[in-house]
């Protein structure tokens, strides 16, 4: 081989080492080789020539724009100095296996260099927020993880490629270079290629909310990842010759390249060819057209939520476009519909729970829950809540308006023309409303949501209906009407919109954890749901220390069965229940005794219960002999 051969070292490097390299050269490749220093030789070389190269990254990239229109090989060396080149170029760590890169038949010559706004890139370059997924461990990645939680935003971008097709989006970041050292750089956002001559590769990173943010960067952390046919959410990559991103709004881009830090409106990715040619470790370079690639349909480009994502820091949870979803949403909207079948339900499953109330009998009553229709125009109503969907809410609202007034009617006259009115344990276990019935209520919504949302679940959720009962409760509150009960009906119809809140706040919330929210009221939405189960939190409390009390009660006469009366007599004493009316609480207590008491022995009796008991509550005491 007719080639002059040159090693150029760092002027750190002692003599007795680069006389060892240098030999070591010589050994391999059976060639006479010259020493010089790096910083004395800038574009004084002849052509053909072979260039073993040890420098530093920083002085190597300002050496290529000299070097570049000349026809020579470079053969960069490993060192310590130069730990981009060595990843950017896939260069061997061992000495020997570098200098051999450059005799196999299979090393790829890189005939072109990669530009920066006109200057030389190694490695790649960062256009954004780049301290989010920097640093390797966990103390890095523990800070990005409180950023991603308060302070992380995207930021307006428009991306032109050498073709001119354009891109509007808004990004947390861009990552970019030479496409094969993308290649090893994010893997797994690329696939394997062999046309990575001249193509710029740009990863965009765009997570939608908080949540989003958290998977991707422990998506990141992991490292060792296949490359996959489909992106994760927030991804989008582009390839092409040339790559331009401008910033859209006053601010300027934090630029790093390769380390080093600046500030630009507009970046200019971009390919030339070089006649100075680097042999590096990369896998193939096919030669032809090499065609752009863009998937960016992961990315926000909706203008819309181009606005909302670049006004404010991120959601805690994914925004959905105004145009997705919409199979979900059409189904919903003709839930909210009053149909005949859906009246015809309604009025079989009020009056069989109706029947089931006045019977006393479970089955019926679980049969008329799965019957009930009711359900569906509810979950409707808050997905339009989520979405501001005033059409669906409006037609939801009258849906189940409309509901309420039929089932109260027919339950009422039902009641009235049956010839009972006693208050049964069915009917009296709706009459008395806590916020743990609330907490069941939200626990429906939230399955209520996932069924409707996931086709392989499907909304016929019979166990959600049983769970949540809105009829039962609802006939309660009618038959309380054809009563003319207030407390039964006052009571009963709580429970009853306790149990609406609790869905439409928890299924609500659950759309909106699944992405379904709209990206302009998305907080407005929040805050109303709030409100709602405020207001309505406000009489189960009330109940609900009802409730506690009665259990401080039965905790008084937990450990109290008998009662030695001052006749050495010893009666059995149980507390069988407590009963709220008009008058008041009332414990019901049951006294079993060996024989007939006289007034005294009861006197006795009643004032060691209400000792026990406390003042404001009254006493039933039921008698029974023991023979």
């Amino acid at each position: 081989m007719a080639e002059t051969s040159l090693f150029l070292h760092d002027h750190r490097l002692d003599k007795d080492e680069t006389g060892a390299i240098c030999a070591k050269i010589e050994e391999l490749t059976g060639q006479t080789v010259t020493q010089a220093i790096f910083k004395k030789r800038k574009n004084t070389f002849d052509a053909g020539s072979l260039l073993y190269v040890m420098a530093s990254d920083e002085e190597f990239k300002e050496w290529l724009k000299h070097v570049r229109h000349i026809d020579v090989r470079i053969v960069i060396l490993p060192y310590e100095e130069n730990r981009l080149c060595k990843e950017a170029y896939a260069i061997p760590s061992d000495m020997e296996d570098a200098i051999k890169l450059a005799e196999g038949d299979s090393a790829h010559l890189m005939a072109h260099q990669v530009l920066c706004n006109d200057k030389v890139i190694i490695g790649c370059a960062s256009a954004g927020h780049s301290g989010w997924i920097s640093g390797k461990g966990f103390k890095a990645l523990f800070r990005s993880v409180m950023e991603s939680l308060f302070s992380l935003r995207l930021f307006p971008l428009q991306i032109v490629t050498a073709k001119e097709k354009e891109v509007s989006t808004a990004s947390l970041l861009v990552e970019s270079g030479a496409e094969a050292v993308m290649q090893i750089k994010r893997p797994y956002f690329f696939k394997a290629s062999d046309n990575q001559c001249r193509r710029i590769a740009s990863v965009i990173y765009a997570p939608q909310s908080i949540l989003g943010a958290l998977k991707l960067r422990f998506f990141l952390a992991k490292r060792k990842m296949n490359p996959s046919e489909t992106l994760p959410a927030g991804i989008g990559t582009i390839k092409s010759e040339k790559i331009t991103l401008k910033t859209g709004n006053s601010k300027p881009l934090h630029l790093t390249v390769d380390g080093t830090h600046s500030e630009a409106k507009e970046i200019v990715f971009e390919t030339i060819e070089s006649n100075a040619k680097i042999v590096t470790g990369w896998k193939g370079c096919a030669s032809g057209e090499e065609k752009e690639s863009l998937r960016t349909q992961n990315l926000p480009i909706d203008g819309d939520l181009i606005s909302f994502f670049t006004r404010r820091t991120l959601p805690l949870v994914p925004i959905a476009s105004e145009e997705s979803f919409a199979e979900l949403f059409m189904k919903l909207r003709n839930s909210a519909r009053m149909s005949a079948s859906y009246l015809l339900l309604l009025i079989v499953s009020v009056l069989m729970a109706s029947t089931g109330l006045f019977q006393n009998s479970s089955p019926t009553i679980i049969g008329a829950m799965i019957l009930a229709p009711l359900m569906a125009p509810i979950v409707a109503f808050a997905m339009g809540a989520v979405r501001f969907d005033e059409t669906l809410m409006q037609r939801s609202i009258k849906t189940i308006f409309l509901s309420i007034l039929i089932a109260l009617a027919a339950s009422a006259l039902y009641a009235w023309w049956l010839p009972f009115a006693h208050v049964t344990d069915q009917m009296s276990m709706r009459t008395h409303p806590t916020l743990l019935d609330l907490a069941v209520a939200v626990f429906a919504g939230i399955a209520a949501a996932y069924g409707y949302s996931n086709s392989k679940v499907g909304e016929s959720l019979a166990g959600v209906a049983i769970a949540v009962a809105l009829v039962p409760p609802l006939c309660v509150s009618g038959i309380g009407i054809g009563w003319g009960s207030w407390p039964v009906f006052s009571n009963a119809f709580l429970l009853f919109l306790a149990n609406i809140v609790g869905i439409i706040v928890a299924s609500g919330a659950m759309f909106y954890i699944l992405g379904y929210a709209s990206s302009r009221y998305a907080s407005a939405a929040f805050f109303i749901k709030l409100l709602m189960v405020a207001v309505i939190a406000v009489p189960l409390y009330l109940s609900t220390r009802t409730l506690v009390a009665e259990e401080q009660i039965y905790s008084r006469f937990a450990d109290f069965h008998k009662i030695r009366l001052s006749s050495n007599t010893v009666v059995d004493v149980k507390l069988s229940g407590i009963t709220h009316d008009t008058e008041g609480v009332y414990a019901r207590f049951s006294v079993v005794t060996p024989r007939e008491l006289n007034v005294t022995e009861r006197e006795q009796i009643t004032s060691a219960l209400q000792s026990r008991l406390g003042k404001n509550i009254g006493m039933i005491l039921t008698y029974r002999y023991r023979y």
